[in-house]
This record gives C-alpha cells, structure tokens and sequence, in this order.
C-alpha cells in the first residue's frame, strides 16, 4: 500500500471531525467541545430536592423576606409593592361594628365595606420607602330603634367616601355622603334622624380610621409586620 494509500485510509484528525460535525449538525458550540474535552468523565448534572427549610429561605431570599427590597434590588433604585389586600382587609376590621347614637332610641351600625377601589402601595425609590394609597370606598349601614317590632324593617344607606387618601388624612377633609335608601313616608322623621346622626358622627371617626392604616402602612413600609 502506498504513502497517499495509507493517508487515506488513516482516521480523521480532529479538525476533520470537528468540520464533520459542523457540517452534519450546524454551527459548533461550548457543549460540543465539552463533550470532547471529558469522554466519560463529567459528572451528569442531576436534580437535587431541597429540604423545606432551604426552601423556605430561598423563598424569602427571593421575596426579601415580604419587607423592604428584594434579594434583586439590594441598590434600591426603584421597587414598588401592593399592600392593597392588607388595606381592605384592615379598613373593614376598623370600621365594621362601628355604631353611632341617633336621636329617638335608635342605633346606626355599620354592617359591611359594599365597594372598595383604589390602591395601597409602598415604593422604595434609592433604599428609601415612600408610602401611599388612595381609596374610593362605600359603606353600608343599618339603624333600628327602640320598641320597633319584628316586622319593622331598619332604615338602610351608604356611606360613600370618594377619597381617602394621605393628602386628605393631612388636610383633616375626608369628605363622604350619606344616603338614605327606600325612602318610606311614614319613616320619614327616622331616616332623618338616622341621616343627621350619620352625617356628624362619622367624621372625626373616618378620619382616625384611615390615619391609622396611613400609620401601619408606614410601619409596614420600614419592615413592620
């Protein structure tokens, strides 16, 4: 056999092999060469279950452990959070139950929040927080009075307040409606009486219910529960 015989038959140098692969599956990459470089000798990279308690802080890790910054944005440039459920949930441990006096034996309470919109938020703009919210919120109430029978309905209304904010906390203007509904003529001197003990008696009381959340939210906002 001859020289150029031999050659031939010889097996293919590396570059050959490497142009074969390149030709036959495209371009050549990290993975190819790694291949390569560790025939049978790199460990195959296999799932690992975490225990629940490295799961649980990696969890917190990631979420910043539900205060301040995330384990992302140690820089603090700009970071905003929801807090919106918490603030519904609290506005309605504050001001449901809440009973106001009314002239001729009766008594107001309020039984539900009917609508919440808006938003609670806290923005870390720079490692600083700043805390604000917003609310459009309607409350409903109830008002029964002494010696009404069984079959005497209570006189029902809203109470709509259709901003409450920081700025209005401040301001001390946290202005809201009282509305009578189905209105009967022969309740008219309660409904009024109901109405007036409404429109007076919230005032101061909505005012200190959304300077507390103003306060807790602030709390939350330096890392408070």
């Amino acid at each position: 056999m001859t020289e150029a015989e031999n050659k031939a038959e010889a097996p293919a140098a590396n570059g050959d092999g490497a142009a074969k692969a390149k030709k036959d599956k495209g371009p050549i990459g990290y993975h190819y060469w790694h291949q390569q470089a560790n025939q049978g000798t790199a460990p195959k990279a296999a799932p690992v279950k975490l225990s629940e308690e490295e799961a649980d802080k990696l969890a917190k890790q990631m979420s910043g452990g539900g205060v301040g910054l995330s384990s992302w944005n140690r820089a603090g440039t700009w970071e905003e959070r929801g807090h919106t459920d918490w603030a519904k949930a609290r506005v309605e441990e504050l001001v449901v139950g809440k009973t106001i006096d009314v002239a001729g034996g009766g008594a107001a309470v309020v039984k539900e929040v009917k609508t919440f919109k808006g938003d609670a938020t806290v923005v870390m703009v720079r490692g600083k927080p700043r805390h604000g919210f917003d609310f459009d919120v309607t409350l409903a109430w109830e008002c029964t009075f002494e010696g009404d029978g069984e079959d005497v309905k209570p006189v029902k209304g809203t109470v709509h307040i259709p901003e409450a904010s920081r700025d209005t906390v401040d301001d001390d203007e946290v202005e809201y409606t009282v509305k009578v509904e189905d209105r009967k003529t022969d309740r008219r001197s309660q409904e009024d009486a109901a109405y007036d003990a409404l429109k007076g008696g919230l005032r101061t009381f909505l005012r200190e219910t959304f300077g507390t959340i103003d306060k807790e939210l602030l709390a939350r906002a330096n890392g408070g529960a």
